[in-house]
């Protein structure tokens, strides 16, 4: 049967309101994709923007506790009394490696690296509790082994670079102000052992240089 007049036109009419009503419909689509595709790269970026953003701080983090530590020495008045002015200082030392590995931590990949972070908040949080109840007994007994606590302050300079560069990769860096750090602490602990006079500060001495030397080994086997 033919369609003819007034059927027609509503055939016709009928048919391009469905093919209007299929290519609205598939505009719709293709923009709600634009849509989503542009909200994941958005947050692709910003979680990328805020890893960088916090490797940076890490690495600021470090460099200042760094630095901060060696300020802090240098402005130390010495008393004369070598284990009192070795337990002052690697009281602020410790705490500096606190903080550098607690930046690391934070930032860090490296699971290894990361433990050993960890570890060595522990320990020297323990050390400097240890260090403080000592000091609090002992801060004003009168030296008797002459005025060498200078050397002291010698050999954390002959260690410490504070213009190290960044590289922006926390684990690296963190590695490697680690090991400067560490090398610094046994230089001072030998000159306790070789001049102080306090058989307990003596033999805390002796277990620094004996765990951070091994903590070194390691790190310079991880910087391979």
């Amino acid at each position: 049967m033919k369609t003819t007049g007034p059927h027609r036109i509503s055939l016709t009419l009928l048919t391009f309101t469905l093919v209007s009503l299929v290519f609205l419909s598939a505009c719709k689509k293709d923009d709600s994709m634009n849509d989503t595709s542009m909200k994941n790269n958005s947050t692709k970026t910003t979680a990328t923007d805020t890893m960088k953003t916090n490797i940076s701080n890490a690495g600021s983090m470090m460099d200042k506790s760094m630095k901060d530590m060696m300020k802090n020495m240098h402005e130390m008045k010495m008393s004369g009394n070598l284990d009192v002015d070795f337990v002052t200082m690697m009281i602020m030392h410790h705490q500096a490696a606190i903080d550098m590995a607690a930046a690391e931590i934070s930032s860090g990949k490296q699971e290894n690296v990361k433990s050993l972070a960890s570890n060595i908040i522990k320990d020297q949080k323990l050390e400097i509790q240890t260090m403080q109840d000592w000091l609090e007994k002992n801060k004003d007994v009168k030296s008797t082994s002459g005025d060498n606590s200078m050397k002291l302050m010698q050999s954390m300079n002959s260690r410490m670079n504070p213009d190290m560069k960044m590289s922006g990769d926390t684990d690296k860096d963190f590695i490697s102000m680690m090991i400067m750090h560490h090398q610094g602490a046994i230089d001072m602990a030998s000159v306790e052992i070789k001049n102080g006079t306090d058989p307990k500060i003596k033999k805390m001495a002796e277990e620094i240089i004996k765990k951070q030397k091994i903590e070194i080994e390691q790190m310079k086997q991880w910087q391979k």
